[in-house]
């Protein structure tokens, strides 16, 4: 009876751990990213620390469309992969790399020109608006350098090959701390420059991505055979298959990330030490996750591939075993985030009592979503978005975001003046419902589609 529902056998496991473990990897070098840069800033303080966090939004939102994006070209990827299509697997990935640099280039231009401007969107709080300009202006000079290298690595897991960003994000890594250091405190010969000099350290780790992936593209890579002047080359085929079923993917990350704005507006609302609080949990959050994250990318890749071959009641049975390990793994961080929040807070120099005590009422209603969490993210960025059926996971995430979660948030901060960790608690009360939805989706079959089996 097991066999018929689940994958029990070494092979699988195995298949799922060599794509799930480097992307959790990688995911767990991004949150060191984040925890060094968060925990320099803290020397400077609340001020700092919330500067850099809400002029770090626009970013956010590119990258999350620019994870939109990619997502949508990496299910066509996945299952052309399946068919052994590298023609086709070639075109969709320079037609992502093409809309993620224009998209780029378009922030970068908005963010560079009109910091000020964008900052106020956030808060109204003059000091911490003073604090974050030259950041957001700074860090904009990273973001077409970021997107065309996270798109290339990205689209490289739908064929399997997740080691190269593995390497690339590791070295990235150090590059990072090491001219953060120098920047924001002045070492080594450097001058100092505060809040900004995180935005630096920043652009010089993402262009050492960005040469790493030039020279792989040049000299290493023989699967795809993408080279640099195909995008400067116009051709629409595949196009209007990839937009069908990349913009549900867009939408769905768009409208997610508008929404997860609006969440940072209304906790930058409620005051400094709630926004510090918030940066806090959110490094914890990303921490906590990196399972999951693996877990979700090799639910869509495997997913995808077992489709593309043919072998729908496989990629069934692929689906129910990955949703297993997912709730192992969100037991698994739910413990750790209970027993590490004491000891995790004391590490954020001269944050203010306050703030600390925030950020511990903030991580425990975290520790105790990470069920509904893990959930909703294996489902809906992971099966539904590889098995093809891109418009319910839109309809769930973000029906239930903006639907739920954020009527139910404003009202509790600005109408009804409830205390800030209730208005959190209701600003993540959708994770729930999404858990409930994509786990009934996933279990009826109605997801399995093969979106290629048309497309000639």
């Amino acid at each position: 009876m097991i066999q018929k529902h689940f994958i029990t056998n070494k092979r699988f496991l195995l298949s799922v751990l060599a794509i799930a473990v480097p992307v959790a990897l990688q995911n767990m070098i991004s949150f060191g990213v984040n925890m060094m840069d968060t925990l320099m800033l803290s020397q400077l303080g609340d001020v700092a620390i919330s500067a850099a966090s809400l002029g770090g939004r626009p970013f956010f939102l590119l990258m999350i469309i620019g994870f939109g994006l990619t997502s949508g070209g990496s299910v066509l990827i996945s299952q052309y992969w399946g068919k052994g299509d590298l023609k086709k697997i070639h075109r969709v990935l320079v037609i992502s790399l093409q809309l993620i640099c224009i998209v780029s280039a378009t922030f970068a231009a908005g963010c560079f020109f009109f910091p000020s401007q964008i900052m106020r969107i956030f808060t109204p709080d003059v000091i911490l608006i003073e604090a974050g300009v030259e950041y957001l202006r700074t860090l904009a000079l990273s973001y077409v350098f970021f997107s065309f290298s996270n798109c290339y690595m990205m689209s490289l897991r739908a064929i399997e090959n997740v080691k190269l960003s593995t390497y690339i994000y590791g070295i990235s890594f150090f590059v990072n701390v090491f001219f953060n250091y120098c920047f924001i405190f002045g070492k080594l010969g450097f001058a100092e420059y505060g809040v900004q000099g995180a935005a630096m350290g920043t652009v010089i780790a993402r262009f050492s991505e960005f040469i790493m992936i030039m020279l792989y593209i040049v000299f290493k890579e023989k699967v795809i055979k993408f080279k640099f002047k195909d995008l400067f080359k116009v051709n629409t085929y595949l196009l209007p298959d990839y937009m069908k079923y990349s913009i549900p993917v867009v939408g769905n990350e768009l409208v997610w990330g508008i929404g997860s704005i609006v969440f940072s507006i209304i906790i930058g609302h409620l005051g400094t030490q709630y926004v510090a609080a918030n940066s806090i949990t959110d490094l914890f959050s990303q921490l906590t996750s990196v399972a999951l994250f693996g877990a979700a990318n090799a639910a869509a890749v495997i997913t995808g591939k077992t489709i593309g071959r043919g072998s729908k009641v496989d990629a069934q049975r692929t689906a129910n075993s990955i949703l297993v390990l997912a709730a192992l793994a969100s037991i698994i961080s739910c413990t750790a985030l209970l027993l590490m929040r004491n000891y995790a807070i004391m590490f954020f120099g001269d944050i203010t009592p306050e703030t600390q005590d925030i950020a511990y009422q903030f991580l425990t209603v975290l520790a105790y979503l990470q069920l509904p969490m893990a959930m909703s993210h294996v489902t809906i960025v992971g099966i539904l978005r590889g098995g093809g059926d891109t418009n319910t996971a839109f309809l769930i995430d973000c029906g239930c975001m903006w639907l739920i979660a954020i009527p139910l948030g404003s009202l509790a901060a600005f109408y009804f003046n409830f205390p800030p960790t209730l208005v959190y608690v209701l600003l993540k009360s959708d994770q729930i419902l999404k858990s409930v939805m994509g786990v009934i989706r996933t279990l009826s079959g109605k997801w399995i589609r093969d979106i290629t089996e048309k497309i000639t």
